[in-house]
């Protein structure tokens, strides 16, 4: 090979890399799941009868492996007792807890923001993804469950 012909190869490589770079979106698109969920008592197992209420703001980084969540919650029969992370279960299904919140508003309502790093091991990415995870808030009333949400990730539309 010539050494002009290399030169420009050479000369081409970092044009090449720049095109080939994906944006902030792209990658943000890639690798950022979100949940908007409502909690409510008909989604607890067996159905509570509760009207109490709440939300969950969610996102996951596969990148950084940290799932964040904001609870949001109102109308509980009486103070919650505790609040945690199940799993692993489809919705419909009960299964033992993985993460306690603490500490969680003694409260009828209120929120709760916090953070979890899914270490492969009690939380994997793949179960996670899969909706195998679910948050709910117990009372003293409803000492199974009081209000629900399983945690359904979804790329960003």
């Amino acid at each position: 090979m010539k050494l002009p012909k290399l030169t420009a190869i050479l000369l081409s490589l970092p044009i090449l890399f720049l095109f080939s770079c994906k944006s902030t979106e792209e990658i943000e698109q890639d690798n950022i799941y979100y949940a908007n969920l409502t909690m409510s008592g008909s989604q607890e197992v067996p159905a509570s009868g509760s009207s109490a209420t709440g939300t969950v703001d969610a996102n996951y980084n596969r990148l950084t492996k940290l799932l964040t969540y904001k609870i949001t919650f109102s109308g509980l029969s009486g103070n919650a007792t505790a609040s945690h992370i199940h799993g692993l279960a489809e919705p419909g299904i009960n299964a033992p807890v993985l993460q306690s919140f603490s500490p969680f508003p003694a409260a009828t309502s209120g929120t709760y923001s916090g953070s979890l790093l899914i270490d492969g091991v009690k939380f994997t990415e793949e179960n996670l993804l899969a909706g195998r995870y679910y948050f709910n808030i117990h009372t003293a009333a409803k000492p199974g469950g009081e209000i629900r949400a399983q945690l359904l990730l979804a790329k960003k539309q």
